[in-house]
């Protein structure tokens, strides 16, 4: 969830990207409280998750585009597209363990395509659809045409990516690539217009700057808060584990 290594960081983009954090931080605080059984909460709380998400991978987006627009993919994007796999690899391998850890605990529900499986691929599939730049609203519209005229679909398990599963199917994060796939392509799209040769330099802010040290290490935060919270949880006996 990261930006990409050797990209110029941006303080807005990063503090954009730890507003999500906070966010995400609170509502699993409350999910986590009512998952235990300590408090309750209104089933509609589950569907704040989306936007939350939705933030994340929309950013993912424009980060794709900031490597990009560094290395010069938009020219040669055959001759540029390592950087872009071996970060895809990368999170695969840590969304491969976030599905192992989950499958231990708490097994029901465990995550098989959640929002890393998601950005992961995404930064590989990105390789094919950075050159578009600000066309990739197209695809993104196609995506999500799809996605209000035939899903839900249910089918074989091995297409759970593409966001059509069994019946019954359960998890406690599923990002697929339909419709989740869209937002990143119009993160690029969001990225040619804002990080064009003609943007003007951004003015130092002390707020923004405060919010941009936690979006510059979203993926460390997003990997250890969960067992941060549950890990309290347990320490003051309210987790029944």
């Amino acid at each position: 969830m990261s930006k990409p290594h050797g990209t110029k960081r941006d303080d807005l983009l990063d503090a954009a990207r730890g507003v999500s954090l906070i966010a995400m931080i609170v509502y699993h605080i409350i999910f986590d409280l009512s998952y235990f059984g300590i408090i309750q909460v209104d089933p509609f709380f589950r569907y704040m998750a989306y936007p939350i998400a939705g933030s994340f991978i929309f950013i993912a987006g424009i980060s794709l585009h900031l490597k990009a627009q560094s290395i010069g993919i938009q020219a040669d994007y055959r001759a540029s597209a390592s950087p872009f796999i071996s970060r895809g690899i990368k999170i695969l391998g840590i969304a491969a363990g976030i599905t192992i850890i989950t499958w231990i605990y708490p097994h029901d529900g465990f995550i098989v395509f959640g929002i890393l499986h998601l950005i992961g691929i995404s930064t590989i599939l990105a390789i094919l659809f950075l050159p578009l730049g600000r066309w990739n609203i197209l695809p993104a519209g196609i995506i999500i045409l799809i996605w209000l005229l035939f899903f839900p679909l249910y089918g074989p398990a091995y297409l759970i990516p593409l966001g059509i599963y069994p019946h019954g199917f359960y998890t406690l994060d599923y990002e697929p690539l339909i419709p989740w796939f869209s937002l990143i392509l119009l993160g690029i799209a969001a990225g040619t217009f804002r990080y064009s040769k003609k943007a003007k330099k951004q003015r130092d802010n002390r707020f923004v700057s405060l919010l941009a040290v936690p979006g510059r290490n979203s993926l460390l935060i997003y990997l250890i808060h969960q067992p941060i919270i549950i890990g309290f949880l347990v320490l003051i006996g309210q987790a029944g584990i």
